[in-house]
């Protein structure tokens, strides 16, 4: 194997990956009200998969070609030894894609992109990680709660952070603007985003998201956020038994607190998405926990079919 054959596998992954993102995109576009009528779940679903599937294909079929071309190698029926001046997709005789510099110029865009994309992603967390250990320091547990601190500030915060050690700060200026039922609302959901995983899980897609179509990348992680909000959302109201409460909660804390009081790397903050996160608590939107495993079918369906 050598260095400059790999160049074509790597164009074969990201033409793959780009033009998979981007007809999923469409899909994911164009069908937005039919998965918001379906509920959260399904529409948390169906972003992750956009952002999931594409990459993973890629994958897959130039894992593929890669051992199609070692087979050939292998029994000794490569045809490349007869057509040394041209472009190989072979893991030995593909010296030639070194010398398309746009072949190449295109790879080191990519890396870097990748790279810096990485460094972002890592950094965000690090900061986030950082400052949930700085809370904990200087807060207390809440009753019950190791895993939520209550900080003696007065500036209104309530955010999740942390992908190691996810920790949920709630600020003394948030806490005295909730009466007892949004106090338990408002934790009951940053709790969920705790038990959910969802620190984690938005960090992978996020990385995913540097193999798909740009535009559509960043739409599929905003309508993944704002339905693991509603989720969220969802269960703090089964908890307290009425929605009323948690909008009530959401509405109390939007008036003194914005997203950017948080670390960057806590993306779940209680300020965020606050219109569409009310509407769907009052008007009764579906869990969409049917539809989010009927996506997941069909994709497999669709993947046993090709």
């Amino acid at each position: 194997m050598t260095a400059p054959s790999l160049i074509a596998f790597a164009l074969v992954f990201l033409a793959t990956s780009l033009f998979v993102s981007l007809l999923l995109g469409l899909g994911l576009r164009l069908g937005r009200d039919r998965l918001r009528s379906m509920g959260a779940r399904a529409e948390r679903r169906a972003a992750a998969l956009m952002l999931a599937v594409p990459p993973a294909l890629a994958s897959l079929l130039t894992g593929l070609l890669a051992v199609d071309s070692a087979r050939s190698l292998l029994a000794g029926t490569d045809h490349c030894a007869d057509h040394a001046h041209h472009l190989h997709l072979c893991l030995v005789h593909g010296a030639e894609w070194a010398t398309r510099p746009w072949a190449v110029e295109l790879l080191a865009v990519v890396g870097v992109f990748v790279g810096v994309r990485l460094f972002q992603i890592g950094w965000a967390h690090s900061v986030a990680q950082r400052a949930a250990w700085r809370f904990r320091r200087l807060g207390e547990p809440l009753a019950g709660h190791s895993r939520a601190v209550f900080v003696p500030l007065d500036e209104p915060m309530v955010f999740t952070a942390g992908a190691l050690s996810p920790t949920v700060v709630i600020s003394r200026g948030a806490w005295t603007r909730l009466d007892a039922d949004e106090q338990r609302a408002v934790l009951e959901h940053e709790l969920a985003h705790v038990v959910g995983g969802d620190i984690w899980r938005r960090a992978m897609l996020a990385l995913l998201a540097c193999f798909a179509a740009p535009g559509f990348a960043s739409y599929a992680l905003r309508l993944w956020d704002r339905s693991a909000e509603r989720i969220c959302d969802r269960r703090a109201a089964d908890v307290v038994g009425q929605p009323s409460i948690v909008a009530g909660a959401i509405v109390s804390l939007a008036r003194g607190m914005s997203r950017g009081q948080a670390p960057a790397g806590a993306v779940f903050a209680a300020a965020g998405h606050v219109t569409a996160r009310v509407h769907s608590l009052l008007d009764g939107e579906p869990d969409g926990a049917f539809g989010a495993t009927r996506l997941s079918r069909w994709f497999l369906g669709a993947g046993a079919a090709g």
